[in-house]
Order: structure tokens, then C-alpha cells, then sequence
């Protein structure tokens, strides 16, 4: 499976500061994309933090979780799409939560005046990173018709 081509795709909304798994991470921008198909209606996630993307997740409007996920890796790639929600956790300090991780990501969950402790970042924002979508695609979607099926909505 290969990443959704958003060419095809028509803007549906953009927030800010994002919640993930409940936590609202501050910066955090999920632009989100629908396609109408005979099979229902797609949905694309895009998250960037710092102005770089770092995760897509898609699946069909209406379903409780993900689909599937595709996350940013540290070298600027795309790691190869896995099925349901994206891997995140929480950091604690003193039993608050400071931060998710999103893969080797780490992302802050209150202002901060420097980095995240730890070896992984979001790329910067002056980062020279792939595309997603765009002419020619990254990949078919939706998948075939028989396993798009069981949709589970």
C-alpha cells in the first residue's frame, strides 16, 4: 500500500493546535482532505508541526479509528503506511503530561522556550522534505472495492 494521492482531494477543514489522544499539542496543524467514491467518503489527515508534515492517516468518514497511518521518519521519508491509529504515547513529569511521542517524534503539550529533551524532533521548518500527492501520486486509494467493503461504518 502506498500513500494516498491528494491531488484528488478537496480541502476539507484545518485546525490548529490538535488534540491527540486527548492531549492538545500547541502547533500542532491537521489539514484534512475528503474524496467522494461509490464506497463512501475518504478522509486524509495531514499533521505538521513546525510547518513540517510529520503523519497521514486515512480511512473513511465515520469510522471510530484510522484506517491507516504513514509517518515521517527523521532522514525526511515517509515510513511505509501500517494499518489503524499511529503509534502514540505520553511523557510524564510529576504526573503531568508534558509531551507525545509520535513515532520518534516528540512533540511538547505546553509552551516551551526550547526543544524536547530527547534524540528525536520534527524536521524544521526550513527542511527540504518529499511531497505528498501531487502530480503522478504516491499511490492508489481507495484500496479495491471488495475490501473497501468492510468499511466498519
Amino acid at each position: 500500500m502506498l500513500l494516498p494521492d491528494l491531488s484528488g482531494y478537496r480541502l476539507h477543514k484545518v485546525i490548529d493546535d490538535v488534540d491527540l489522544d486527548g492531549v492538545v499539542v500547541r502547533g500542532l496543524r491537521g489539514s484534512f482532505h475528503r474524496c467522494s467514491t461509490e464506497s463512501g467518503l475518504l478522509s486524509v489527515g495531514v499533521y505538521s508541526y513546525g510547518g513540517a508534515e510529520l503523519m497521514m492517516a486515512w480511512g473513511y468518514v465515520g469510522e471510530e479509528h484510522c484506517r491507516y497511518n504513514a509517518l515521517r521518519q527523521t532522514d525526511g521519508t515517509w515510513a511505509p503506511p501500517r494499518q489503524g491509529c499511529p503509534p502514540v504515547s505520553r511523557v510524564h513529569d510529576g504526573g503531568r503530561v508534558t509531551a507525545l511521542t509520535l513515532g520518534e517524534h516528540i512533540l511538547p503539550t505546553e509552551p516551551m522556550t526550547g526543544p524536547p529533551s530527547g534524540e528525536a524532533r520534527a524536521p524544521g521548518p526550513d527542511a527540504v522534505l518529499p511531497a505528498v500527492g501531487g502530480l503522478g501520486g504516491l499511490g492508489p486509494w481507495p484500496p479495491p472495492a471488495a475490501y473497501a467493503a468492510d468499511s466498519g461504518s
